[in-house]
This record gives structure tokens, sequence and C-alpha cells, in this order.
């Protein structure tokens, strides 16, 4: 989990008042992480009495081994909490996660593989292949435990026939750059694999399975999360031909691609899933209402006004200034989370939350609003391919880019976001934080208000 210390925000000017805002944004996303920390969820969630498997509120009969299958970008920390509940149970299994996610090491018979996100590459291909394998060979009376969170989608892969890597990576990144929010980018992908929309699950048919996810997907649907890999259901070529028509991407999908989605497939039997057990066991409302308690220890009085936002980031950036700007004075912190999208239109760095941030601060700045500070935040610490969580942004962002050669309208229009950040102050890094459900968004009241415009520094 983020370690204060590894947060890491610049400022490039002098302002006490504006660094205190900074700070309380710290502690309220910190705090919101914690109520998500992986390990801890998923020890929350199991437990061993008198040698049965206790997940949540019902009792699974004794297993004479717990397989592991843990997939996303919080795989070994929801793995390590899982090898703490059940001390003593014979683990074994593998665990796919995201390159640099590895952490700390785990027991030998646990096989841990790092590969690419949010483009599938081969080594996602190879780790899925192996964990398929091993599924294959289980015995009855061994219980899968699949650990699922955020990125699943992309490292766990295994192409349909007729399908590449290289396809399917095209028809990610084309989707991606066209907007396409992940319960749509899924629908495509889901069609296109062995191992999404149920698929896993076949791989064990005769075991009982409990899944136990982190959400990352507005609204828990498990059959969206990670391409529901142990869900039946959510599998449908012609949604999914409907979204590349939508998004006007079918000119430079891969035709392999279209064949299979316009080739139906026999979906596989599943078995036993009456059985199976399924729990999300963290999601974004809950670190939002956890960042809303600690405003509450600090003494500040909290809203939270949006859940499940979506839509582009610069539309929802102006739009949470609007809604900020009409709180009344007696409210010190304003919170909300979802999951922006970004129309790749330009050449630029940047991602959803620096974006989000972006054409915040230059709303704050046309309204004049002077007395908040508005942050946009990716819970995993990586929005996009920025090496940032987000940004913190507030009325002086876009004049001190201006005193340092950035224009801010020009970078917004160039997807360039992270740029005016770097000069500005604001851009906030924090490494990947072991956990991913959505992006937070929060706004605190200043407590000195500004009185003029002159401290921007214009």
């Amino acid at each position: 989990m983020l370690d204060p210390r590894s947060w890491h925000d610049p400022t490039t000017d002098s302002d006490p008042d504006l660094d205190l805002a900074r700070a309380r944004i710290r502690e309220l996303f910190i705090d919101a992480l914690e109520s998500v920390e992986p390990a801890r969820a998923v020890r929350d969630a199991l437990a061993l009495r008198e040698g049965c498997l206790v997940v949540g509120d019902k009792t699974l009969p004794a297993a004479k081994r717990i397989h592991v299958i843990a997939v996303g970008k919080a795989a070994v920390a929801m793995t390590q909490g899982a090898l703490e509940a059940l001390n003593g149970v014979a683990v074994s299994g593998d665990v796919v996660t995201k390159e640099g996610h590895a952490g700390a090491p785990l027991p030998p018979q646990l096989r841990v593989h790092e590969a690419g996100h949010p483009i599938p590459d081969e080594r996602g291909v190879t780790a899925t292949n192996l964990a398929i394998s091993s599924l294959n060979e289980l015995d009855d009376g061994v219980v899968v435990l699949a650990l699922i969170s955020g990125g699943g989608s992309a490292l766990l892969e295994a192409p349909r026939d007729g399908v590449t890597l290289a396809d399917l990576a095209q028809t990610t990144d084309l989707l991606l750059r066209a907007g396409a929010p992940i319960e749509t980018l899924n629908a495509v992908r889901a069609p296109l694999s062995r191992v999404k929309a149920g698929g896993l699950r076949t791989a064990a048919p005769s075991c009982v399975w409990v899944t136990l996810i982190l959400s990352d997907v507005l609204g828990n649907d498990p059959r969206v999360i990670a391409s529901g890999p142990t869900v039946p259901g959510a599998s449908n070529s012609g949604l999914a031909l409907e979204v590349i028509e939508r998004y006007g991407v079918k000119g430079q999908i891969p035709g392999s691609v279209l064949a299979a989605l316009e080739t139906k497939s026999v979906e596989p039997e599943l078995l036993r899933t009456n059985d199976d057990v399924l729990l999300v066991i963290g999601d974004n409302a809950a670190a939002i209402k956890a960042a809303a308690v600690k405003a509450g220890a600090l003494g500040l009085e909290s809203r939270i006004v949006w859940q499940s936002a979506q839509g582009e980031a610069a539309e929802l950036g102006r739009d949470f200034v609007s809604v900020v700007s009409e709180m009344p004075d007696s409210v010190d912190v304003v919170l909300g989370g979802g999951e922006a999208t970004v129309t790749v239109r330009g050449d630029g760095r940047g991602g959803r939350n620096t974006e989000f941030a972006l054409a915040a601060a230059l709303e704050l700045e046309r309204r004049d609003v002077l007395h908040w500070v508005v942050a946009s935040l990716g819970t995993d610490g990586q929005d996009a391919m920025t090496g940032h969580a987000g940004a913190i942004a507030d009325a002086g962002t876009g004049p001190r880019a201006r005193k340092s050669g950035v224009d801010p309208v020009d970078a917004l229009a160039r997807n360039d976001s992270l740029s005016v950040f770097e000069v500005s102050g604001g851009a906030v890094q924090t490494g990947p934080t072991g956990t991913n459900v959505n992006d937070i968004y929060i706004a605190v009241r200043r407590k000195n208000r500004p009185r003029s415009a002159s401290w921007r520094g214009s």
C-alpha cells in the first residue's frame, strides 16, 4: 500500500496555504487507499474454521487443497492476504500481474508472472496457458480460489482460434484511443478470448470455485470485471460488432477479429456453478466513504457528490468544478468517484486524471474560483502511460504554466496535460499503490481565501 513518503508532488512557488490544501488531499487519498488494501480485504473475507473454508457468511466443506488463480494489478497482495487467512492449508497456483507489480516474493508453489497492460502481450498469453494447464490437472475436492482485480482483462489472455495476440492488441489500442470505457472495451474482448466470460471456469469444471473481486468497474458487475473469467454469460459477438461500429474503428480492425465475431462460437458447458461463491470485497464507493470518514476525523465537513461518474475527462473536470463552486461555505471537502475516458486527438503526454485536473484548473481560473483546490487521482497510481497517479489543480495552475512558457489551453487540446503540471506544480507520483478501484476526485477548500489573482504569479 502507498507509503506517504513515496508521494511526490513538486511545487514551483512558495504558497503555504496551497501546500496545506495539497497535504489534505494526500491524507484523504491515502486513507481511501487503505480502506481497499487488497491483502486486508481478502483476510476479512476468508477464514478457516474447524478445517472448513468460510467465505463471507458461507461455509464450504473441508478442502484438501486450495488452488489460487490471481489476476490483476492487486494479484500479489490479494494472494498474500489469502495465505495469511488460510495458514496451514496447502496452496498452489498462478499469480498474473502487471509488470512492476510483483512486489514481495510468494512461496515457490505459487508461480508469479508479470505481463503487459493495458495492451496484452506474449507474457500474458504464456502465463494464461500455464494457468489453464494447472487447472486442467486438479482433482475433485480442490477448491479454486480466484482473486480478481483491475487489469485482469489484459493480463489474462488466450486468444480464440484464428485471432492472434497482435490482432487483440491492435483492437484494444484502437478502442482505447477512440475513448471506449472499460465496460465497452471488455464487451469486444470477451468473445475473442478462450478465458473471458466464464472461459477460465471451464478449465476445472468439477471443482468448486471461490471468486473474490476487488472491483475496478463502476456498478461492480462481475461479468465485466476482468471480463468475468469465472462468470458465464457476458460474451456477445453481436454487441462487440456494434461497439466497433459505434466508435468508428471498423475500417482499422483486423480482418481476423471481424471474422471471428461474425462466426458464432460454441459456448462450453459449465458444471457445478451453483456451488460457487462470488464476493466483491472492495470498490470505489468504499474508498470514497473512507475519505469522507477521514475528513470528519480532521474536523472537515465533506460532501460526496458523485458515485460512478463516467464521460470525457475534460468535461467531467469542468462539471466537478461547477458542482464544487456551488457548495455552501460550511463544506470543506467535496468527494466523487468514477472513471473518465479520453478521446485521443493529439500527441501529448497525459491520462484521464491529468486531463480531468487540467480542465478543472482552467474552469477554476475562468470562474475566478480561488478558494478550491481540485485533484483527480487513479487509485492504482497509474494514469494511463504517464507514470503518475494524476494531478492536483487550482486557479493558479494555468497562469503558472503560461509564465513557464506552456499554454494550458493548447496542451488540453493536444492531450498534453502532464506537461502543464510538470511546470506549474501538482503532478502526483505515487508509484503502484497495490490496489485498483477506479479514480477519486477530491476538492479541498483553502484555509485562507486569496484576495486577488496576484498570488497566481501572473
